[in-house]
């Protein structure tokens, strides 16, 4: 079952409402948002699907270099290859563009990995969290986005959640300051009531006494995991952090692979791992990580990047093989998939793991063909 061919398409989706974060807005209802699928196909003729989400606010790939990694680099460095052999998988496209202190256009790299192992999971008939080493579970609680311009409008989002049917909510943070973050948590708690989950995503937009500041106000607010809230691989910061901190810290665009992972575990400076499958290269990785996760005593959560229900029901099986519940896989607040013959999200909070073989989703290629946009490189 050997890599045969590899194909890469790009598509464009409005956003449905604007998403904004620490680094900036990141997507716009006057603008495309793109998406780049891969189809890998073997040469027994199963065929698997991944996908990129370019996010250049969050990390340095670009639309741009995602497709030229896959066309150029990556593509051709796979070919040949085991579908099975993910370890052989993914030192070629290391060779091919160095992790050096990255992993090295890891969601470029990713879009092969979750090809890869949904083109396996159809030859062999099972689906891909049986390839990640078994299911826990089966239905996952999506976390609402409250992502918003000014700090006055979140209870207008929250109430747009609750409207959707969601009952988990995840609030982004970073770039209101001290007081307008702050105020903003309230207006949301106020809008949800006591009873509904908050957790709070800072993307980098802290320094460590500020933090350290705003942990302790929002134990107060119930606040149940603070993502991300200083920038860069700061083991002395984060440790401090950790150790004032009443609330769990989570760390996500930090934790690169599985290496940052024991360094801040060495340094007792991580409550808990966020799994991102584009983030860590795809599923191979990722489950790596989960397991270090795990072996050191860690709690587990897991995001995404908005990405379509192809990289939702990536995340899924994921979810699905560690246990995690509940998700920031926001990609159905604000985009539409319409390219899969039928959706994974169907409405509402809850959202329940594809059955069948692979990802357990079918791709309309000859849709995906037709709306597929040009890259000019």
């Amino acid at each position: 079952m050997k890599i045969a061919a590899i194909e890469v398409f790009l598509l464009g989706f409005p956003f449905k409402s604007v998403f904004v974060l620490a680094g900036g807005v990141a997507g716009s209802t006057n603008a495309l948002s793109h998406r780049v699928l891969v189809k890998l196909t073997t040469e027994g003729g199963a065929v698997g699907w991944g996908e990129a989400t370019p996010t250049p606010r969050w990390t340095y790939e670009t639309t741009e270099t995602i497709v030229s990694s896959l066309k150029r680099y990556l593509a051709p460095a796979v070919m040949g290859i085991e579908v099975w052999n993910f370890d052989a998988l993914h030192r070629a496209m290391d060779r091919a563009i160095s992790p050096g202190v990255t992993p090295g256009s890891p969601l470029a790299k990713s879009a092969i990995d979750v090809a890869a192992h949904d083109a396996l999971g159809r030859a062999l008939n099972v689906p891909v969290v049986a390839l990640l080493g078994g299911c826990r579970r089966t239905t996952f609680d999506l976390t609402w986005m409250v992502s918003v311009v000014q700090p006055d409008a979140a209870p207008q989002a929250v109430a747009d959640g609750l409207a959707a049917g969601y009952t988990m909510f995840d609030a982004k943070i970073g770039m209101h300051g001290e007081a307008g973050d702050l105020a903003l948590l309230r207006a949301t708690r106020r809008a949800l009531g006591d009873e509904r989950s908050l957790q709070v995503d800072a993307n980098r937009g802290y320094r460590v006494d500020a933090a350290i500041r705003q942990a302790r106000r929002f134990a107060d607010l119930g606040i149940a995991l603070f993502e991300q809230p200083l920038d860069g691989f700061n083991l002395a910061g984060y440790r401090r952090l950790r150790a004032a901190s009443p609330v769990p810290i989570g760390i996500d665009e930090s934790l690169r692979s599985v290496p940052d992972l024991i360094e801040y575990v060495r340094a007792d400076a991580i409550g808990v791992a966020v799994a991102k499958v584009q983030r860590n290269s795809g599923l191979y990785r990722s489950r790596q990580l989960c397991e270090t996760a795990l072996a050191a005593g860690l709690e587990l959560s897991l995001s995404g990047l908005t990405e379509t229900d192809l990289g939702l029901a990536a995340g899924l099986h994921l979810a699905a093989a560690f246990d995690i519940n509940p998700l920031q896989l926001n990609g159905p607040q604000y985009i539409e998939t319409d390219f899969l013959q039928q959706r994974v999200w169907t409405g509402g909070g809850r959202v329940q793991l594809p059955t069948g073989p692979g990802l357990g989703v079918t791709v309309d290629e000859a849709r995906v063909r037709r709306q597929a946009l040009e890259v000019v490189l």
